[in-house]
């Protein structure tokens, strides 16, 4: 038997020199784990009911899936970010309609989320959101821990009880809301997977006399197909989640609003059903306790196929309907997100300029990109300087413009520097003044061949205590020309420069300053070697730096742990992973 899935959306139109279409899909088994051996010819793609060729099949693994938590090696952070799909993992938005349940009703969603972020790698991100008018509590993070304490200080708003007209008002705010939620993460490469907690959404309803002018809250089938067209923008895959026991009773006498009569017989449950037919989602529940439900999203989402099918003329504009079976027994096929690409390698989209990829949450991949970022305490009122250095993560490609975006830990771009004119040099940086706290660092650039790329790197921007020091994030790379430049990864080089911000003290104090290699956090260390202490025009900070053999060490990644501190009083650790390459 096979199984099929089904949708309506609306897809942008690409002019390519040959059009082909990219449909992106989950296949999953019956023992909830993504199927890891599909061929083209098993897989039948129906636009609009007619078949498409399918020219390829590729499984683009995101997450380990034999396997939850963080993946083996979990304990080596990532060196710096990437754009390399298998690099990047997965990105989950955690969206909660707050006001369609009552206070002290969270527990389900909160349980369910709690065991969902424990089933995740590392590598995967995750943002929360509350509709119709929270928006952001935290962005896009690979700090789980930040994601469920953000879930601990969600609860419901609701009221006891709402009138038709404000059940009405809030489907329709809460739609145009999460309409906007999706357009923040459009146009990027790969799935994105979005779990709307909702209690309660009404279907298509008039609130105005037969052929009378719309009200304010009417609810129109054009609402909820405007959602459906941004999560195929977004390449979402949207899961609609009811908890259990959390819909709210409707008064249900007759009512006016302004002057008109409103209808009495509005079904809690039909906006919900409305919602996951116009995105071609999943609709689910939860428990009272909250289950292991989205634990099973975790092995489902772990990898995706990728499918490249001919395009038609009629595809470039309106909704269209798509149908991908799958030629096996006991299949789940879950598909969303239909865009234009082009066979041509380096064309999968529209042109963007860096200042437009900045804007958007999901991840550009034509053009190879890494980034990482440093910070140091820039005066005494705690403020930091703050350093990105972006550059392509291919050798002999020229950049044409750079752009670097930083970012809150609830998405507000703090600021934005263009490097269009330095980069003649990689890796190219920009520095900014921001106060303390967690930023997510964007590179966004273009290259000579017109390839667009973004990547993301996460940065906890204060100072790390050290009794009555404080130290700032640890930078390697290389002395070039009588000054300190940063490598992001290195090859031949024989030695690799740690080098640190060290501030407070008092003179006369004997401190202590060393530098290990290591190939996990808190492993043996494999080199050990002393750091220098060089004073500066303030007399309360040092520099402290040293020369990291690394000549002998094979490929890898590894950890290299900078400990610094006053003789006799605690000392503190700064820590930054060196990943070292054959070429």
């Amino acid at each position: 038997m096979a199984l099929q899935t089904s949708a309506l959306f609306g897809f942008g139109f690409l002019q390519t020199p040959e059009r082909t279409l990219l449909v992106d899909f989950y296949a999953v088994g019956s023992d909830g784990a993504v199927l890891p051996d599909l061929t083209a010819g098993e897989v039948t793609i129906k636009i609009d009911g007619r078949t498409r060729v399918v020219r390829s099949l590729r499984l683009v693994r995101q997450a380990d899936a034999t396997a939850a938590g963080p993946l083996e090696g979990a304990t080596t952070p990532a060196p710096f970010g990437t754009n390399n799909i298998s690099e990047v993992g997965r990105s989950f938005f955690i969206v909660v309609d707050d006001e369609s349940f009552r206070p002290g009703r969270e527990r389900p969603v909160r349980s369910a989320v709690q065991a969902f972020l424990g089933a995740l790698s590392a590598r995967d991100r995750v943002s929360v959101w509350t509709v119709p008018h929270g928006g952001i509590k935290v962005d896009l993070t690979r700090n789980h821990d930040r994601v469920g304490e953000a879930m601990q200080t969600i609860s419901g708003h609701g009221a006891e009880q709402e009138s038709l007209s404000e059940a009405a008002c809030r489907t329709r705010t809460t739609l145009e809301a999460i309409e906007h939620m999706l357009s923040t993460i459009s146009g990027g490469q790969g799935p994105v997977n979005v779990f709307f907690f909702t209690g309660s959404l009404y279907g298509p309803q008039r609130d105005a006399k037969p052929n009378g002018p719309p009200g304010m809250c009417e609810l129109t089938l054009d609402l909820f197909q405007r959602v459906g067209h941004s999560a195929a923008q977004a390449r979402a895959h949207i899961y609609v989640i009811q908890p259990e026991d959390l819909v709210r009773p409707t008064r249900t006498a007759s009512e006016n609003m302004a002057g008109v009569g409103f209808s009495a017989t509005m079904n809690p449950i039909e906006g919900i059903e409305h919602l996951a037919g116009a995105t071609g989602g999943l609709k689910m529940s939860l428990t009272r306790l909250g289950d292991a439900t989205l634990v099973t999203l975790s092995r489902a989402t772990a990898a995706y196929y990728s499918a490249v099918v001919d395009a038609a003329a009629s595809d470039a504009k309106g909704s269209h309907g798509l149908d991908v079976k799958v030629n096996r027994p006991g299949v789940d096929v879950r598909s969303r997100g239909l865009i234009f690409a082009a066979p041509v390698a380096g064309t999968t989209g529209p042109a963007r300029t860096p200042s437009e990829m900045l804007r958007v949450g999901t991840v550009f991949s034509d053009l190879p990109l890494r980034v990482s970022s440093f910070a140091s305490q820039n005066d005494p009122s705690g403020m930091m300087r703050v350093v990105a250095a972006g550059e392509p993560d291919e050798p002999g490609v020229s950049l044409t413009s750079l752009s670097l975006g930083f970012y809150d830990s609830q998405g507000k771009m703090m600021g934005q520097i263009n490097l269009d004119k330095e980069l003649s040099s990689m890796p190219a940086f920009g520095t900014m003044v921001l106060p303390a706290g967690t930023y997510r660092v964007r590179a966004a650039a273009v290259d000579s061949n017109g390839r667009a790329g973004t990547a993301d790197s996460e940065l906890i921007a204060e100072m790390t205590p050290a009794g009555p020091l404080k130290l700032s994030t640890l930078v390697l790379g290389l002395w070039r020309d009588n000054a300190f430049q940063p490598r992001l990864q290195f090859a031949a080089e024989p030695v690799a420069i740690a080098y640190l911000d060290v501030v407070g003290g008092s003179p006369g104090q004997a401190v202590g300053a060393l530098v290990e290699v290591a190939k996990t956090l808190n492993g043996p260390a494999l080199v050990t070697t002393r750091l220098a202490l060089e004073s500066t025009s303030d007399p309360s900070r040092f520099i402290a730096s040293g020369a990291v053999p690394i000549a002998s060490l094979p490929a890898g990644d590894y950890v290299v742990r900078a400990v610094v501190g006053v003789e006799g009083q605690a000392y503190g650790r700064v820590v930054r992973t060196l990943r070292k390459v054959t070429r």
